[in-house]
């Protein structure tokens, strides 16, 4: 799996798939039918990077208590943790360095459309195609 590539490393955590896509907290993210039909079972490991999150005060997603923001100037990374199948799981997002939620706060997380990376649960494999990078010139 990806989790180990990037600084810092993607959010990893197992989601049931679902209707429409994955159980992401009380949302869904939509993942193609064709994708989750080559998983075995009715688990995915989803990877979610930092920068592919969108973060809300309320609402659907998945619910992550704030432990710490580090600021870096413009940018900064919210370290918290989530409840995910009654397991704690460590998760980080990038934030605006400085309009961010504080420790101790509670936030919604929900994965940009296309960024979700689905690997099975049991063998590790990629089930979806890497993202495309951009070629801007």
């Amino acid at each position: 799996m990806a989790g180990f590539i990037g600084s810092p490393a993607m959010n990893l955590f197992t989601a049931d798939v679902v209707d429409g896509g994955i159980q992401f907290g009380t949302a869904v993210a939509g993942v193609e039918r064709e994708v989750l039909g080559k998983a075995n079972g009715s688990k995915v490991t989803i990877g979610v990077r930092p920068e592919d999150v969108t973060i809300k005060t309320s609402g659907e997603g998945l619910r992550v208590d704030v432990d710490v923001v580090e600021e870096l100037g413009a940018d900064g990374y919210l370290y918290g943790h989530a409840d995910v199948d009654g397991n704690r799981v460590d998760i980080v997002a990038r934030v605006d360095g400085r309009n961010h939620p504080n420790a101790g706060d509670t936030v919604y997380l929900t994965p940009v459309p296309q960024h979700v990376h689905a690997f099975d649960a049991e063998s590790g494999e990629r089930l979806s195609k890497p993202v495309a990078a951009s070629t801007a010139a």
